[in-house]
């Protein structure tokens, strides 16, 4: 962060009280410079291995004055030992009053907690950073930091005009095989204002959840999106009443490393043991994605949350990914927010109708609060676009024969019904059902049978649409698999679903099945192996071996195909991509891409739906081949047991 010359300085006299020592990271009370007051450190046993960032080791706050940002240095009264970690109170400044806790989740993991009262409304920010004292190279989510940079997991979209891209907001030091870290509460729960700097020259990791930018008008340009505007006046800080209290949370955690891909796992374990995520390395994996996308709806006036795609889209929420995600996170609170965040034009084309529906259906079930003139309309838009019980979507924009699926650049005809929304068409009209539409068995099972009517017979799988019957659809059978989860409804024989993946097998490339190809595998002509154009798409694979499980086939064959693909999503970092090339594997697009939270959920679900009880098998395997254990009920990495990782 901007250095910024202090103007004013808190004076408190010091009482120190020992602290508690049943940990190995522990925040230890310590006596402020020049007797200010008590401030803290971070201990590893008896090493320190954080200071505070201030030039007096203390928390840093900065405020909003007439004179332009102040620094302030927030040092206490009081610090007094609690059974699992240190709680410091007693300080003031200019109208605003601190408080500390800091409580051991596990022996390497510390949750931090400020907590800000204000007598008069101020605009401030806080640096809730650190400064290594120990030697070691510092690492964001992406890389080793060797130079100063900054990031924001915040503030990266169109809206800001891009920046440097990093969904995580971790920082860390790696002391030769000990990694010690700090990761940030997401984004959405700091109002969007996550801003990260790594600087080496002096040795200090800055997150601060503010920059004191002025107040300005940002607005996702036109061109980004078809149809919507997403506009609104933003600043940089954080702006608190008389009489509120706000809270922010970060974490300090340590843990073994060798690696890059070491210290990426561990920041992900260590978020997931805070979030309770951690019943294995893939939900581990899959929720924390879900929780780091997760933002406040700034732009839009319908809901106060929102999920985004990922930190490259900017403040704004698709229909498909917000589902996904929020099945990922699996809390019915901001379940309940991102599907009130839906307006009417982001449902009108694709099968976001459909995935709108299935989500208030969820919603109501958790006793959630729907807008029925949006469902509504979703619901006539949907029945609207049916032909012969089959879900055929209209354009979004006239000169373009795309946008009718969620891979959105491959285009269909007119009167074609892509099979990839055939499925979500059949979930939709069970929803529409239990919300009480007048949907007829009879509707269902003609929606069910156009929904047969996309396989190839000759071929031996499911084609991408009702006309393109010479080319496979690997995203033909989500749907299907989604409508099991949510309804414990089938909706294709046994034996289709089957010989499709038997077909698969035969013809899937050496990382994954092209969402799209050839009936004899092979590329379209034109199409590059990545991204839509024949790119593998994880939830695409991972529902194609799910639905497999559901129509009867071997768990322990469909296990073991679920757990190759996952080595080959995370062969280069633990975090799952918009897809992955067919060609030689590199992943495309955003890394922890939003979509593929859900499948933790969906296997959860349908595990449930089929049975299946106890651990899952997928994920004790995966976490083998990640180097994960889990005992007293956290995740631990060890490093030395893992064999998934990058090649030199």
């Amino acid at each position: 962060m901007p250095r910024i010359i202090p103007t004013v300085m808190t004076v408190f006299l010091v009482l120190f009280v020992p602290s508690v020592t049943f940990a190995a990271l522990l925040a230890v009370p310590v006596e402020g410079m020049r007797g200010l007051g008590t401030t803290k450190e971070i201990h590893d046993g008896e090493q320190v291995v954080f200071k505070e960032t201030s030039f007096v080791w203390s928390l840093e706050a900065v405020l909003a004055t007439a004179e332009g940002p102040a620094e302030r240095q927030i040092m206490y009264r009081e610090a007094r030992p609690t059974k699992d970690g240190l709680e410091l109170s007693g300080a003031e400044t200019d109208g605003l009053s601190f408080q500390e806790s800091f409580r051991n989740l596990g022996p390497d993991l510390i949750k931090r907690t400020v907590t800000v009262t204000a007598k008069t409304d101020t605009r401030y920010y806080l640096n809730l950073g650190w400064r290594p004292t120990v030697e070691g190279d510092f690492y964001s989510f992406t890389g080793k930091e060797a130079l100063p940079v900054k990031y924001s997991p915040g503030c990266s979209g169109p809206e800001f005009g891009g920046g440097n891209l990093q969904t995580f907001p971790f920082l860390g030091c790696l002391a030769g095989d000990r990694l010690y870290g700090v990761i940030g509460d997401t984004p959405g729960q700091w109002g969007n204002l996550s801003f990260m700097e790594f600087d080496p020259e002096i040795r200090e990791l800055s997150l601060c959840n503010g920059d004191g930018s002025p107040r300005r008008v940002i607005s996702i340009p036109r061109d980004v999106d078809a149809t919507s505007v997403y506009r609104a006046h933003f600043d940089g800080w954080q702006h608190i009443e008389a009489g509120e209290t706000q809270t922010w949370t970060t974490w300090i955690f340590s843990s073994p490393a060798r690696s890059l891909y070491d210290v990426q796992l561990a920041a992900h374990l260590a978020l997931a043991n805070a979030k309770g995520f951690n019943q294995s390395g893939l939900e581990a994996i899959l929720r924390n994605t879900s929780y780091l996308l997760l933002r406040r709806n700034l732009l839009r006036p319908e809901s106060d949350y929102i999920f985004i795609s990922g930190v490259g889209y900017g403040w704004k929420q698709w229909v498909s990914d917000g589902f996904w995600m929020s099945r990922g996170l699996d809390d019915p609170v901001f379940d309940a927010a991102s599907q009130a965040a839906v307006f009417y034009e982001r449902l009108d084309y694709e099968d976001n109708a459909q995935y709108y529906l299935i989500w208030a259906a969820l919603v109501k079930r958790a006793g959630g609060d729907l807008d029925m003139r949006t469902v509504d309309r979703a619901y006539r838009f949907m029945r609207a676009h049916e032909v012969d019980g089959l879900f055929v979507p209209p354009r979004l924009k006239p000169d373009l024969a795309c946008f009718k699926t969620y891979h959105d650049q491959l285009p269909y005809d007119d009167d074609d019904a892509p099979s990839s929304n055939q499925g979500f068409h059949c979930g939709a009209l069970f929803a529409a059902r239990e919300l009480g539409y007048p949907v007829t068995d009879e509707e269902i099972q003609k929606a069910k049978d156009g929904y047969a009517r996309m396989f190839n017979a000759e071929g031996g799988y499911m084609a991408t649409s009702l006309k393109q019957q010479e080319h496979i659809g690997q995203d033909a059978l989500y749907g299907e698999v989604l409508t099991y989860a949510v309804f414990g409804e089938k909706l294709l024989p046994d034996e289709m679903v089957k010989k499709h993946i038997e077909t698969t097998m035969r013809l899937q490339t050496p990382y994954g099945m092209r969402v799209i190809s050839k009936a004899n595998g092979d590329l379209l002509d034109g199409h590059s192996g990545v991204y839509v154009f024949g790119g593998s798409w994880f939830l695409n694979d991972g529902c194609a071996y799910l639905d497999g499980l559901i129509h009867g086939m071997d768990s322990g064959w469909i296990d073991e195909k679920l757990l190759w693909r996952l080595e080959k999503e995370l062969a280069v970092m633990p975090a799952f991509h918009e897809s992955i090339s067919t060609v030689d594997g590199h992943p495309h697009g955003h890394h922890l891409y939003s979509w593929n939270s859900g499948f933790w959920w969906l296997r959860r679900e349908v595990r449930a739906r089929l049975g299946m009880t106890g651990a899952d098998p997928l994920a004790t395997a995966l976490d083998e081949k990640l180097g994960v254990v889990r005992r007293d009920g956290l995740l631990f990495l060890e490093p030395e047991k893992g064999v998934l990782r990058p090649a030199e």
